[in-house]
């Protein structure tokens, strides 16, 4: 479990690099940590603190999207 915390751990800083400099995170990276971090979870490891900073974030901002109320244009008469 080591080695696949030092992997997540490479992944989330990588994710956590990218984002402050404003380039796309690849899906599949995003996915490999998911799949990293999910290993741990089921063999009890705890998360490395960047692993779980990136996934707390996702999680914060999914659930601000689905707190958000749909904001469609506006519909106009005439």
């Amino acid at each position: 479990m080591a080695e696949v915390a030092r992997l997540a751990t490479a992944i989330a800083d990588r994710i956590l690099e990218q984002n402050a400099a404003g380039t796309t995170i690849p899906p599949e990276q995003f996915t490999m940590l998911v799949r990293a971090a999910r290993m741990l979870l089921d063999n009890g490891a705890p998360w490395p603190p960047s692993v779980e900073i990136v996934l707390m974030e996702v999680a914060r901002r999914i659930g601000q999207a689905e707190a958000a109320p749909d904001v469609g244009p506006a519909a106009t008469k005439g």
